[in-house]
């Protein structure tokens, strides 16, 4: 392999690597509490919508991953819909992990989950 070829190949792992970091950035709300389904969305993102091998995408993936563990949050503070019941969410403090059961009420609409704006408005 030459000097050209190898550049090349560095710079199309390191591209698919920033795009699975911007897929990650995007998405990371939607899996607050779940980050192995938000891995497994940026693999089968890189593989479906850009056609990375699937074995480069794994690994690719990986350190798209470890790379967004490794930059501070721009909020401190995010909500865990998972965690709760049908009237309450966690709020999750992301640098220590602690986390405070709230009504969903108390939230705006705009954060409210799809099926919670409902059952707030009939609790108002």
């Amino acid at each position: 392999m030459n000097i050209t070829t190898e550049g090349n190949a560095q710079e199309y792992r390191s591209t698919m690597q920033q795009a699975a970091l911007a897929f990650l950035q995007r998405h990371q709300g939607e899996h607050l509490a779940d980050d192995g389904h938000l891995y497994d969305r940026a693999v089968s993102y890189l593989v479906n919508a850009l056609d990375v091998p699937a074995f480069m995408a794994d690994r690719l993936a990986h350190l798209a991953m470890t790379e967004l563990d490794n930059k501070p949050r721009s909020v401190p503070i995010g909500i865990d819909y998972g965690t709760g019941d049908s009237y309450t969410v966690a709020l999750l403090h992301y640098s220590t992990g602690e986390t405070v059961l709230i009504p969903r009420r108390h939230l705006p609409l705009r954060l409210q989950p799809p099926a919670a704006p409902q059952a707030a408005a009939a609790a108002h």
